[in-house]
């Protein structure tokens, strides 16, 4: 999905719509990490278990950008029992880049790129892939 014009500031709206894309260009793209995606959630992304889904990250990455409080989860957590891999972490990373950067403007994008790294890198690290 190409948007005409870049986001100039970060809303829980335009965050909502940037989820929505993202995991919209992995369930279409990316056989393996969409893999993970459909065991767990299955292939509708816009069924009961996707839309929870969607709006667990829509708050997740709203805490982040906004500082919003409505996420109270534990990202780590959730994925301690997924058949993930540094590959899939990568893959992951280079499909968000392209979302964000088709999104938002460059200096919004970096927010959300530098933390998805930090995450990534984390993730890693206390998942020991």
């Amino acid at each position: 999905m190409q948007f005409s014009k870049k986001h100039n500031t970060i809303t829980k709206e335009n965050i909502n719509e940037m989820v929505i894309t993202f995991y919209t260009k992995i369930l279409k793209e990316d056989g393996e990490v969409a893999k993970v995606f459909r065991d767990k959630l299955g292939e509708d992304i816009n069924s009961e278990e996707w839309q929870e889904h969607i709006k667990i990250l829509t708050n997740f990455w709203a805490m982040i950008a906004l500082q919003d409080p409505e996420y109270q989860g534990n990202p780590m957590r959730a994925h301690f029992d997924l058949p993930l891999s540094r590959e899939k972490f990568g893959s992951w990373l280079v499909m968000f880049f392209e979302v964000i950067d088709t999104m938002y403007e460059r200096d919004l994008g970096m927010i959300f790129k530098s933390r998805a790294e930090n995450i990534a890198s984390n993730f890693m690290r206390n998942l020991q892939l």
